[in-house]
């Protein structure tokens, strides 16, 4: 895979990073090793508005010569959504890989992905799904039929959830997260399932990503992050609802939507109208999901006040 110096890479890789300088010398590591040719992979990193040395860091690692070439890009703090919307107006790559700076890549796991990418260039898919691996899990997670193309909502509907290592066509129309004003988060899924109403996923067993969760992480502070950005967290869920959902999954994104609904009416914010019957009755219980979120808020405070 011999990459024409003059042509845009095949692949970015897209890393928002917020105060974690200690972790992108770990990844920028991961990355550099990789036996690939210069200029078939970059790899982009938005700062977005970190207080602490990222900023130094980031000029440190960019300094260094390597077979990626690196860029950096510093915008004000307005959480991982905006910032990997600025990435994906910024990529040179055909495909998009989003790796989070607590990952890294596994050793010589970039080529058979460039080779993936090669051969579904001519399928019909926004993107492409792998499976990545925790190595402080107890169990690893791998999709039960891989290697097709399916639509994203037949992926939520017949395959198990998991964490996964996103990539996606640079050139998928609507590649973009909405932003809400005030609000600084919005999970992946708010875009996957907008997407996926008519678009369809490459699912692939290839594991390009190792990922180590941080104590004060986006996965960890889930619930918090939702509470605090209500719109969003109802937008997500409403795009999940117009898909057409398994059962389950469908009585749980109501819930869900009812939930946060009610909290945007507690932080004194217009949440989005519900849209049809199903909608309008899941608003019924809504405030008892409401209230158990603020009891499991609180207690979850305590626990971090404890800790030394």
């Amino acid at each position: 895979m011999t990459q024409d110096a003059t042509r845009a890479p095949q692949l970015t890789i897209l890393t928002a990073s917020w105060n974690r300088a200690n972790l992108l010398r770990r990844l920028h590591a991961s990355i550099m090793a990789q036996p690939v040719d210069p200029g078939l992979v970059e790899w982009l990193v938005i700062d977005d508005g970190s207080t602490d040395d990222t900023g130094a860091e980031l000029a440190r690692l960019t300094a260094r010569p390597g077979p990626v070439a690196m860029r950096v890009l510093h915008q004000p703090h307005g959480g991982k959504h905006r910032a990997l919307n600025t990435g994906f107006a910024q990529a040179r790559g055909s495909w998009i890989a989003i790796i989070d700076s607590d990952d890294w890549c596994r050793g010589a796991a970039l080529p058979p992905v460039l080779s993936l990418l090669d051969r579904i260039e001519k399928e019909d898919v926004f993107a492409a799904i792998l499976p990545l691996i925790v190595p402080k899990a107890t169990r690893q997670y791998r999709f039960s039929t891989p290697d097709r193309a399916v639509s994203y909502t037949t992926r939520a509907n017949t395959e198990p959830p998991f964490d996964s290592t996103l990539i996606f066509r640079r050139q998928s129309k609507g590649l973009r997260f909405p932003e809400f004003p005030g609000e600084d988060f919005l999970a992946e899924a708010a875009l996957l399932y907008r997407l996926g109403r008519t678009g369809r996923v490459w699912l692939s067993n290839h594991v390009l990503v190792e990922a180590e969760y941080q104590p004060d992480g986006l996965s960890a502070q889930i619930l918090q992050k939702r509470m605090t950005s209500p719109i969003g967290a109802c937008h997500c869920y409403q795009a999940m609802l117009a898909c057409p959902l398994r059962p389950l999954l469908r009585l749980r994104a109501l819930a869900n939507f009812a939930r946060f609904w009610w909290h945007a009416r507690r932080m004194g914010v217009r949440p989005p109208g519900p849209r049809g019957l199903l909608q309008h009755l899941s608003l019924l219980p809504g405030p008892v999901f409401c209230a158990r979120d603020l009891v499991s808020d609180r207690r979850m405070r305590r626990r971090g006040a404890k800790r030394p």
